[in-house]
């Protein structure tokens, strides 16, 4: 949101994340959970609130997030050398909408020997991220090919964003941002 020059702030919602079911679906869902449920904390007039989901989807299967470094280590192995797919749902709750898209892309990742896999999840602590890792940190090096959106792997995919608020009035070209100053 900073890279588009959007004030906010992060408000985590409180929801219990299921990740069972059809991989598109179950982040749309959770995605409009996230942001309903902020909606309802802090809903007024003029607030936008986006919630998004990601998910790591490997032969069929949802990775989620791991529970332990075991599980971690064990979501990393099965990924190394394969292709696998992120989705990532982005959903837009306000007073006069609600509305949500997903977004996926296909991750291929070198063969990852062990030493390193347990290297990461013990510097890195991945217990927060779908599939245990964060494309954004050190696991980048993980990543031999991808097609499709590196943000959606990130879990924001700010290209799309930008234009689902642009095209409905959220986004305006301003005088000045504040990301904008100093730059000729």
């Amino acid at each position: 949101m900073k890279l588009l020059g959007i004030e906010f702030e992060i408000k985590p919602p409180e929801i219990e994340e299921n990740v069972s079911g059809e991989p598109a679906e179950v982040v749309k869902e959770l995605s409009l959970k996230k942001a309903a449920h902020v909606f309802q904390r802090k809903g007024s007039e003029n607030v936008l609130v986006i919630g998004s989901d990601t998910v790591v989807v490997l032969d069929g299967k949802i990775l989620g997030k791991p529970k332990t470094e075991e599980e971690a280590k064990d979501f990393l192995r099965r990924l190394s050398g394969r292709w696998h797919t992120v989705y990532t749902g982005v959903a837009f709750v306000s007073s006069s909408e609600k509305d949500v898209f997903v977004s996926s892309t296909e991750v291929k990742f070198r063969d990852i020997p062990d030493e390193v896999i347990d290297y990461y999840v013990e510097n890195y602590h991945p217990f927060d991220k779908a599939g245990g890792y964060g494309i954004q940190d050190f696991a980048a090096v993980f990543v031999e090919k991808m097609e499709g959106d590196f943000f959606t792997v990130m879990g924001f995919p700010v290209g799309l964003v930008w234009q689902y608020l642009y095209e409905k009035g959220w986004w305006k070209i301003a005088p000045k941002r504040e990301v904008d100053k100093g730059r000729t």
